[in-house]
């Protein structure tokens, strides 16, 4: 298996892996948080914190996002789950129904995560030994699940603009429609299809430096509006999943905007 990751990786810079994740658990978990959604900022806002003080990678919790008030120029509304929060918000989740929905859905699809970036991380620790500590050594290590929502509705048009993602590793768990694409350069961009049972793995901008070697580049990708958005309640839905090794420099969004000269 991690020959051909590592094939993978070198030709189209992602690689499809076995997600041990139904789609019933997926859609089950995208319908908690559609009923999130749709409670009160104060109460969709109350869980914060964060994995990394150094790092805004680290931040869990909703977020917001306007293109008039952002540097991002998209529009998307997300929330970074993190096991921890069970721990944490106890007394909180007991008092909202709806937000420990949204948890208790959250949680199998976190820790199949967790799971498969271990697995990923021994393939690679034949290759770059202590890598795996690096990730989960940690009490509380830096795997944030996004769950994400696009409400920007033009189609053709970017949904999620060029970049690279800006901690070490990515697995992309599901999404309501295509529209992902990831290449080396602007000009590779390839449009992918999730199938049920997998996912996307691709790395990002801190692999190079976490490993000290540039034999494998993180993936330059985007989202892109596939079809028409008429009548829907928003454009795009995916869940996606962040891994940050311990001890890694915050990327600046301008890095995680430019494309690597070598990509």
């Amino acid at each position: 298996m991690h020959d051909q990751i590592f094939k993978d990786l070198l030709e189209q810079n992602y690689s499809c892996i076995e997600f041990p994740v139904t789609p019933e658990q997926i859609r089950a978990a995208i319908a908690a948080y559609q009923e999130f959604l749709k409670l009160p900022m104060e109460i969709k806002s109350h869980i914060s914190f964060t994995t990394n003080p150094n790092s805004r990678r680290g931040d869990v919790g909703y977020v917001e996002r306007d293109p008039k008030d952002s540097v991002y120029n998209d529009r998307k509304r997300f929330f970074h789950y993190h096991d921890a929060i069970k721990s944490r918000y106890k007394e909180f989740l007991l008092q909202q129904p709806i937000v420990r929905r949204f948890v208790e859905s959250a949680s199998p699809i976190w820790q199949a995560a967790y799971n498969k970036g271990s697995e990923l991380m021994e393939i690679f620790e034949h290759k770059y030994p202590g890598i795996h500590s690096r990730f989960f050594a940690a009490d509380e290590p830096e795997i944030l699940l996004r769950f994400l929502m696009y409400d920007w509705q033009h189609p053709n048009e970017n949904l999620a603009k060029p970049h690279y993602d800006v901690g070490s590793f990515t697995i992309a768990i599901g999404e309501s429609d295509k529209g992902l694409r990831i290449g080396r350069s602007p000009e590779t961009l390839k449009l992918i299809e999730h199938s049920p049972g997998e996912a996307v793995f691709m790395l990002a901008k801190n692999f190079p430096e976490l490993v000290d070697d540039n034999e494998f580049s993180p993936s330059w990708h985007d989202v892109v509006q596939v079809g028409e958005t008429t009548n829907k309640p928003h454009a795009r839905w995916a869940i996606v999943c962040f891994f940050e090794a311990s001890g890694m420099s915050a990327v600046g969004r301008a890095d995680a905007r430019t494309p690597m000269k070598n990509g």
